[in-house]
């Protein structure tokens, strides 16, 4: 197959023109894209240093501008400890979620197994309770056809014992036809015990069975919820490993057609060592600028994503210090008007030793802060003070 596809790509040379254009065009996007951004570096510097200078130029002191420059180098060696800090702890984090992703695998494989254990119990424990009931439908027709029986059998006996009792008038064979009644009796009311009980036996063993056959469906339905969500994270996380799959692929394809290019420049102009070697030194410049690209591609996305995280942090933190803030204001309030409360009645002890006359004029008068009390909390003030006088 791939010795087929070789040939198709020798045999098109348009199709791998367009595709080594549309690389070039795409390297020069990139390229682009790098520049743009070595420029915001640049300026993002430039700014910084001109700060900084600025900064310097207020500063006189020789030793304090040294200080400055100390503590401003301190400030960014520590920003980039961080920085380092929380890339090992990024890198930890991923790979505790590809051994979550493995465990999650195993554990979806387990819940299959025993989904499909479940399933086969179920069918039996199906075919065991149809089973039951096939015998339960024959027990009530042979228990049918047994009370039928007896009922004839009882139904003959009866009317042969009329028909001996009808010409014999003695007391001797009334006697035995009492006894004979009695006999008939007990052994239908055994026979009736008996089937009651078989009947009973049938009925709980029905009930037993039903109970299990419930137990299990649910069971079944418990590790059918799990595997099913396990499936599904193990379809997204699939879909993860696809599409990473998916791009290396392309990636692969790209550098296929670039040899082969290069194989079909290197057919075509091996007469010309000097245009031979130029065209390979370009091409494994390019191959080479393509995986630096590659790389540089990849580390943006990871710092990107990193950036990200720590902004979430960042915002988190950001809203447990406002939470703890809020807390320690009220408490902060709570302090304030128990301090107030506090000093209200150290203004109220300390007119105890005047007279009453005084000791109510201070009660009533304005409190320190805020509006003026109601007139109830007035008069127990007055009262209490005045309490206080007389104790």
């Amino acid at each position: 197959m791939s010795k087929k596809a070789k040939g198709k790509k020798m045999a098109d040379p348009n199709e791998t023109s367009k595709l080594l254009a549309a690389k070039i065009s795409q390297l020069e996007q990139d390229a682009a894209g790098e520049k743009d951004q070595e420029a915001e570096i640049e300026r993002e510097v430039k700014k910084a240093t001109r700060d900084l200078n600025q900064l310097l130029s207020n500063i006189e002191s020789p030793m304090t501008r040294l200080e400055t420059v100390h503590k401003k180098y301190t400030e960014l060696l520590a920003e980039m400890k961080k920085l380092d800090r929380d890339y090992t702890k990024s890198k930890k984090r991923a790979d505790q979620l590809q051994k979550d992703q493995d465990k999650g695998k195993s554990e979806l494989s387990k819940t299959a197994t025993m989904k499909d254990k479940l399933e086969k119990l179920c069918r039996e424990l199906t075919k065991e309770n149809k089973k039951v009931k096939d015998e339960n439908k024959k027990l009530e027709e042979t228990e049918k056809r047994a009370r039928m029986i007896v009922n004839e059998r009882l139904n003959s006996l009866l009317v042969d014992i009329q028909d001996v009792m009808a010409p014999k008038e003695s007391r001797k064979y009334e006697k035995m036809d009492i006894d004979m009644d009695e006999a008939i009796r007990t052994k239908i009311k055994t026979i009736g015990e008996k089937f009651e009980l078989r009947e009973f036996h049938v009925k709980a063993l029905l009930r037993s069975k039903d109970a299990e056959i419930q137990s299990l469906t649910a069971k079944y339905e418990e590790q059918k919820r799990v595997a099913e969500s396990e499936a599904s994270r193990c379809r997204a996380l699939t879909a993860q490993v696809s599409t990473f799959s998916h791009t290396e692929v392309e990636l692969r394809s790209q550098l296929n057609i670039y040899v082969e290019k290069f194989k079909q420049v290197e057919d075509t102009l091996n007469n010309s060592n000097e245009l031979f070697l130029t065209f390979r030194k370009e091409m494994e410049e390019m191959s080479k600028k393509t995986k630096r690209l590659e790389k540089e591609n990849l580390t943006l996305t990871r710092k990107h994503d990193q950036t990200n995280r720590n902004i979430l942090e960042m915002a988190e933190e950001r809203n447990r210090n406002q939470q703890e803030l809020e807390k320690y204001q009220k408490k902060c309030h709570h302090l304030e008007a128990l301090c107030r409360r506090m000093q209200e009645q150290g203004r109220g002890h300390g007119f105890t030793g005047g007279d009453s006359n005084n000791v109510e004029q201070a009660s009533i008068e304005k409190p320190v802060f805020g509006p003026p009390p109601p007139p109830a909390l007035a008069e127990a003030r007055t009262n209490g003070n005045k309490n206080i006088i007389s104790f």
